[in-house]
């Protein structure tokens, strides 16, 4: 039998693992949740760094609903071996339209805030829209995907 990809990205009991570029995007699209995480396990400094990210309170109520896709794709990813054992391999198909509804939801974020800017130039909102159209590249085109799905789903 001949392997689709190298072996280094194949665990041991033969299964494809994701790769880093698909850890790399979970963890940008969920980069909300790792902020409010962040600002609760500091006492006197967690109001003032939500303020420095998300300066109204419905921006970041906002961003958390675009994030739980991302954190549902990272939930389904981490408890794969009990997915398998349990039988349930149709949830692997949710993985790429979770991700994909979870980058557009960020890019249209990312527009709102520019817009909300009266469209000036703003280097965080530009460099987290490339980001985000960077993602939704990857996980459209990526081959290692589409091959890591293949393989789940066959159980």
């Amino acid at each position: 039998m001949k392997l689709l990809l190298p072996l280094k990205f194949y665990d041991a009991s033969g299964r494809i693992l994701p790769s880093l570029g698909l850890y790399l995007c979970l963890l940008y699209l969920s980069r909300s949740f790792l902020i409010f995480i962040a600002s609760l396990s500091g006492r006197d400094s967690g109001y003032t760094l939500l303020r420095i990210f998300f300066p109204e309170t419905n921006l970041l109520y906002i961003s958390l609903a675009i994030g739980l896709p991302a954190l549902a794709v990272l939930v389904i990813v981490g408890f794969r071996e009990k997915i398998w054992g349990n039988n349930r391999t149709w949830l692997f198909g949710f993985i790429r339209p979770c991700m994909t509804i979870s980058i557009l939801g960020d890019l249209s974020f990312n527009l709102m805030l520019a817009k909300f800017n009266h469209w000036q130039f703003s280097w965080a909102i530009s460099f987290t829209t490339l980001i985000g159209v960077l993602c939704l590249y990857f996980v459209i085109k990526d081959n290692h995907i589409r091959l890591m799905l293949a393989d789940w789903r066959k159980g």
